[in-house]
């Protein structure tokens, strides 16, 4: 502790004395500030030929959201980074976080009473409909709830400026949509299957149940030949549910559970089968988790939070609070209630509502999983006391980590950009953990005390690692420009060692903590994964595609 104040007073004095170097003669128009211009154009362009704005990621989208309303100003970049150059402490001591989301949003509230709001006035949940606003120069954190902004505005120029984070990863879309996030699974286990991983490996890296993708023919035949046998009819009428329906939508509102009337509606759009290859609608049935661990007689399922830290190199961290949440009817698979089966939040608070149990707070649960634990515990369902070390917390981390492999091609590779996520576990009968959902953007529903205390520590933390990165590369960068680009500016040298500076530029671009600049270590979130195979001891080695290799 002593040693990282110790580092970072000193970086700090250092700045200091830099700053007040360079910006004793430094006024606009001035030969400085043409030379920092000059600078900071170049390194923008560098990063400008490594990203290629064509790419579906960047392209207009009508089912992508609304457009965050923010001018569209090519200069913005630039002059944010050099106000940055000039004004360090905005970085250094000063957390900027632009969120545009209002109204009961926990999540805005607690960022204006931990940090910065860099637009307190700015509230938007739908289409434009005011007018724009500024984005402040000092932002350094872009937290927005829309999905979409590097659709809209221009990266590098607009959006996405060199000491910035952007809180979405273009390409989020391959976890966080349940039709996406399963075809990718299925690639990622055939995978595993060629290379002749072990049975242990391939249970490991699994997270999901079996699963028909209903826009692909001879999946979608498939289904149909096992729902019109004897023994699918005679399981439904006596065990109950067999499968569940997914689409790609959030809030438990895409889930049909397979009773009677269900499937007469999916048999009406495949028409009985003969629809298989022609109706291409992303959507997904799969085999439904019978046998859940229950509380009480309820289903339970528990929120994990996992963040991407950078693409550039890949950095992924998991979360050590988890949300846990119950089913608002006890679990009976011959219930076929939604309510009995669909744990979500928003669910359970509809039937609160509609059946006027407001004010009962029972069917919320404010534990942590050490409570759960001792629940374990004294079922004799576990013998050990460190269960949650040993035994929970490696499978979130191998889970979260095997998912972000499934998908990490398909995700935008920039330092600039990060993502946060929550995962819906199901833990079943036997302590295996299941993959229900993943959601991109997950809500903060302050439905009770205890909810809003975790994520009063939660959102923190997960801004604290974005901010850190971004200080981290505030001092690589700035420090390059003093000590090389600015004197070879001055000494007209730049042209003739521009490859070089470029290459050396764009390394140090690429994510890191600096020793100044460690995350605090009352952050709860733990390292999975890091750079070009750095783990953190959850998966083994020969459990590795071939692509990957183990470092210590």
């Amino acid at each position: 502790m002593l040693q990282s104040f110790l580092l970072s007073l000193a970086s700090g004095i250092v700045l200091f004395i830099v700053y007040m170097y360079h910006r004793a003669n430094l006024s606009e128009g001035s030969a400085n500030y043409r030379y920092y211009n000059e600078a900071v154009k170049g390194m923008s362009r560098w990063l400008e030929q490594t990203v290629d704005l064509t790419q579906s990621h960047f392209q207009p989208c009508k089912n992508c959201g609304y457009e965050i309303a923010l001018v569209h100003d090519n200069s913005y970049c630039l002059r944010s980074d050099l106000f940055k150059l000039l004004h360090p402490e905005v970085i250094v001591q000063d957390q900027m976080v632009l969120r545009d989301y209002g109204g009961q949003d926990l999540a805005r509230k607690i960022i204006q009473q931990n940090m910065y709001d860099a637009l307190p006035s700015f509230v938007q949940t739908r289409q434009i409909e005011i007018g724009y606003h500024l984005t402040p120069l000092e932002t350094s954190i872009v937290y927005p709830y829309a999905k979409n902004y590097l659709r809209t505005h221009t990266f590098g120029k607009q959006a996405g400026c060199i000491f910035q984070k952007y809180f979405h990863v273009p390409g989020q879309e391959e976890i966080a949509l349940k039709s996406n996030q399963s075809t990718h699974f299925h690639n990622y286990i055939d995978n595993l299957k060629l290379e002749n991983k072990s049975a242990e490996c391939i249970k490991d890296a699994s997270y999901e149940k079996p699963t028909f993708r209903m826009w692909l023919k001879e999946e979608c035949d498939n289904f149909f030949q096992i729902i019109n046998t004897q023994q699918y009819k005679d399981k439904l009428e006596n065990e109950g549910i067999q499968y569940i329906y997914k689409t790609n939508r959030h809030l438990g509102n895409g889930i049909l559970l397979l009773d009677y009337q269900n499937e007469k509606i999916i048999r009406s759009w495949y028409k009985d089968s003969q629809g298989c290859g022609r109706n291409l609608s992303q959507v997904i049935i799969q085999e439904y988790l019978k046998n859940p661990y229950l509380f009480k007689g309820h289903k339970m399922e528990f929120r994990s939070y996992f963040q991407i830290a950078s693409t550039n190199p890949p950095i992924l961290y998991g979360y050590k609070k988890a949300l846990i949440k119950q089913c608002a009817l006890k679990f009976d698979l011959l219930d076929f209630t939604k309510e009995a089966h669909v744990c979500n939040t928003a669910v359970t608070k509809t039937h609160k509502q509609t059946t006027g149990q407001e004010q009962d707070d029972d069917l919320y649960i404010d534990w942590n999983l050490e409570e759960l634990q001792d629940i374990l515990l004294e079922q004799g369902k576990i013998k050990s006391r460190n269960w949650l070390n040993e035994e929970l917390y490696p499978q979130i981390m191998r889970k979260i980590t095997h998912l972000f492999f499934s998908v990490e091609k398909y995700l935008l590779k920039d330092s600039r950009v990060g993502e946060f996520f929550g995962v819906d576990f199901i833990l079943d009968e036997d302590l295996n953990l299941w993959i229900f959902e993943c959601n991109r953007n997950p809500n903060f529903l302050a439905v009770t005390e205890g909810r809003k205390e975790k994520f009063g520590k939660l959102i923190p933390d997960m801004l604290e690692i974005q901010m850190q990165l971004v200080r981290s590369r505030f001092k690589r960068v700035r420090d390059f420009m003093y000590n090389k680009l600015l004197p070879a500016i001055q000494a007209r040298q730049f042209q003739q060692q521009q490859e070089k500076f470029k290459e050396e530029f764009l390394q140090l671009m690429k994510d890191r903590f600096e020793p100044e600049y460690q995350i605090s270590k009352s952050n709860l979130a733990e390292l999975a994964y890091i750079g070009e195979g750095q783990f953190n001891g959850y998966i083994k080695k020969e459990c590795l595609d071939s692509s990957r290799v183990l470092k210590k």
